[in-house]
Parts: structure tokens; sequence; C-alpha cells
């Protein structure tokens, strides 16, 4: 008897720490602009996702990216592992001051287990700021405050203001050249993964300061690896040409 109320109790134990434990989200908001409503979205995991019936929301706007005929600019909304897609947003958000949350379904009022990803900008507070609070994706009372448009600096586990900062380019933005970086911060091995229509080009890392570090050509199987474990700890860009585009983004070598 006692053997069986040891066994349940254990089972017991693990089912409620499988169901305690922290998640983190498979598919996660990249980059916003909140001047053009343009968004990019990455897939951190190692499959498809179906992003087409996910909802953008800013409060109390919820539309659905394909029923509401959303523009994809580039990418497909069968969103593949380690690929992109950039989207032109129906919800018009807040070019100063705004939330954005993305959804697997129309979360009225608000339920965390619908939530995927979630910013603010401007002022601290919004509306879905509690939902994202209690999904673990943000921190209470806390906002961007760096100049628009928004970029996504974590690895995808990552979460918080702490991952956000400034677009570096903005007409690069626009241009659609994308790629992501990760680990960030990064001790030895930072991968380079490349958008699929990127097909030659260069790799270059500077210092905070401008100074040219190494340069690396693209590697037509869109993942470039750039050992940085001998490069002091600190601040650093990554700058990614092709053709007559560039793109910049900031890593920390810890």
């Amino acid at each position: 008897m006692k053997k069986k109320y040891v066994i349940t109790s254990f089972l017991t134990l693990v089912i409620a720490t499988l169901f305690s434990a922290p998640s983190f989200a498979q598919v996660r908001i990249t980059q916003v602009d909140p001047s053009t409503n343009v968004v990019t979205i990455h897939n951190y995991g190692g499959s498809t996702v179906d992003i087409s019936n996910y909802y953008f929301c800013q409060w109390p706007i919820y539309l659905q990216i394909q029923a509401d005929a959303m523009t994809v600019n580039s990418g497909s909304l069968n969103l593949a592992a380690e690929d992109d897609v950039n989207i032109t947003s129906l919800v018009n958000f807040g070019i100063s001051d705004g939330e954005f949350g993305l959804y697997t379904a129309a979360a009225w009022p608000g339920f965390t287990t619908n939530m995927v990803d979630y910013l603010e900008w401007g002022t601290s507070g919004h509306v879905r700021e509690p939902v994202a609070v209690a999904a673990g994706i943000w921190s209470a009372g806390t906002t961007i405050t760096v100049p628009a448009p928004y970029e996504y600096t974590g690895d995808g586990t990552q979460n918080g203001v702490t991952f956000w900062g400034t677009v570096l380019g903005v007409g690069d933005f626009e241009n659609k050249i994308v790629f992501n970086i990760s680990p960030n911060p990064v001790t030895s091995i930072l991968n380079i993964q490349l958008s699929k229509n990127i097909i030659d080009g260069n790799i270059k890392v500077f210092d905070i300061l401008g100074k040219q570090i190494l340069t690396k050509e693209l590697n037509p199987n869109n993942l470039t690896r750039i050992n940085v474990s001998n490069l002091s700890n600190g601040m650093y860009l990554v700058k990614v040409t092709s053709g007559e585009n560039t793109q910049t983004k900031r890593f920390i070598k810890e």
C-alpha cells in the first residue's frame, strides 16, 4: 500500500512539474515597424508551423493573418524551421506608443495560453501587458524606449524588453534583407542564418567604434558560422551585404 502511494505521489509530482515548467514559443516576433505596420516573424523551432490562423492584436483590435487578408511581403505563412515571414499588418500600431501581441486564437478576454509573443513601446501598462506577464513573456512596468523600428535580439528563448532594440538601418528593413543570429550573447561560435533570397555577398563584423574586425563570404547553404572566441567581451555589429542591400544587427560577446 505504501509503495503504491509513493509511486502515485511521484507521478503526480512529475506531471505537475511538466505543466509548471516554463515553455518558450517556437514562433516569435523579430521585427516591428510601427510607422509602416510591417512585422517579421521567425520560426526558432525544428519543424514547420502554419501561422495563417494566428492573430495580430493591438487591443482592442484582433485580426487573423489569413482570414483578414494581410499582405505577405516575403516568406510563407507555412513557416519552415529557421525561416522568416514578413507581413504588413492590418492592425494599425501606435507609432510612438503601443503594444503588439501575437496569438494562436482570438483571446478574449486575454487567455495566456493563446499568447505566443508580445512587446510594448512608449509607455508601459497597456491593456494586454498583464496577459504577457502571466504568460512569462514580458515584465510588468517595462517598455521599449529606443527609436523604432524594433528588433528582437534574443535567441528565441529569451524574453522581455532587454532583448529588444532598434533595427540598425531602417532602409534595410524595408528591403526585406533578413537574417538571424544565434546565440546572442555568444561565447564562441556565432551562427548567422540567412533568408533564402540572399544568395551571394559577404558578412563583416565591427566593434562598437566601427572598426572592422573580420569579413567572410556568405555560405550558399544560408548558414554561416563565425568563430568569435578570440574577441574581447562586449558589443559588436554584424553586417550582411548582398548586392546593393545591407542589414546590420548587434550581438554581445561574453
